[in-house]
């Protein structure tokens, strides 16, 4: 009787233990199953950043670090990347840029000139990047860093690890 009630709280506790809380390093991403995201701010000085015409030339799957215009947003495709707000329903990636655009001038953009930022990998970065909920942001210099690639039949982001906003 005693042996088999030692076995029990010994399982109870092996039980136990497995349900406590990962730990994780402060602001590093924790994944998308269900806890919250922590992604880390940037250093925007000691940082080379690239322009997004120099981040459509680097390789593929390689960490890039981006300073450019958070310029329109878009759910599926390019060709539905909207330019002017309001952005209703488009939360699912942000596009990049060189340089704010204007209202009268943006459909002169191309992809050459464009780079898409997948916001789906983590949740915290979806909720503080895209242009739905944020509008404000629309035209903001960005800091941000991600893994480069083809993304919406272009080269893009995916996996962003980091950003800061400009001033």
């Amino acid at each position: 009787m005693k042996t088999s009630f030692s076995v029990l709280i010994f399982i109870c506790s092996a039980l136990l233990a497995g349900c406590e809380k990962p730990i994780t390093v402060e602001g590093q991403p924790t994944g998308t199953n269900g806890r919250e995201d922590k992604i880390a701010p940037i250093d925007t000085v000691s940082t080379k950043y690239m322009t997004v015409a120099e981040a459509q030339g680097a390789p593929v799957g390689e960490t890039i670090n981006v300073k450019a215009y958070i310029v329109a947003a878009t759910k599926t495709s390019m060709g539905n990347a909207k330019f002017i707000p309001p952005f209703n329903g488009l939360n699912t990636a942000i596009v990049l840029a060189d340089e704010p655009v204007d209202t009268i001038h943006f459909q002169y953009l191309t992809n050459e000139r464009l780079f898409p930022v997948c916001l789906t990998d983590y949740k915290d970065v979806r909720s503080a990047l895209n242009l739905e909920n944020n509008p404000q942001l629309w035209n903001r210099l960005i800091y941000i860093s991600g893994t480069k690639q083809r993304y919406m039949s272009c080269p893009g982001m995916k996996k962003v690890q980091g950003w800061n906003m400009g001033e």
